[in-house]
């Protein structure tokens, strides 16, 4: 279990996230175009609007992350549109120079050790007691796309 009061705390929101990239990082614009453009599945859409009331879905991702760039602006769609609670810890870097460690921590949260995060984003789903429902790496893989993924995972926990 984990403490989501606590990681709402040291997180943003997909939409926080995406709209405080700096401007002069060129994939923000990426980002919003993505974000502007996306039409979510409408009846996946309409399913997960009735399973996600105490639902959480919390992403580690980073700008430089070309999966992160096309999964954060689609989970901020599901934040406006279907009012999914969306968590983005932001500030995960590799730790090149350290090959005992991926991630350098800090700035990367902690999670990225204790989840065991081997890849971006790492998008963990939980309920709002902080249980663990699932886990989407880096892009949807048994479904076509990240809000199908997020549904399946939902319908057969």
């Amino acid at each position: 279990m984990i403490d989501l009061n606590d990681i709402r705390k040291r997180t943003l929101t997909a939409a926080e996230y995406v709209n405080g990239l700096k401007d002069t990082d060129k994939n923000k614009e990426f980002q919003l175009q993505k974000f502007r453009t996306y039409e979510l599945e409408s009846k996946v859409a309409e399913e997960l609007r009735g399973l996600i009331d105490n639902i959480t879905v919390v992403a580690i991702g980073a700008s430089w992350c070309k999966d992160c760039r096309e999964a954060i602006p689609v989970l901020m769609r599901l934040e406006e549109e279907i009012g999914l609670e969306v968590r983005v810890f932001s500030t995960v870097k590799t730790a090149p120079l350290d090959p005992d460690n991926q991630w350098a921590i800090p700035p990367s949260p902690p999670e990225v050790r204790e989840w065991s995060v081997r890849a971006i984003p790492w998008i963990e789903i939980f309920k709002q007691d902080g249980s663990r429902l699932g886990t989407i790496i880096e892009k949807p893989t048994v479904k076509p796309t990240l809000e199908a993924e997020l549904l399946h995972v939902l319908k057969n926990i």
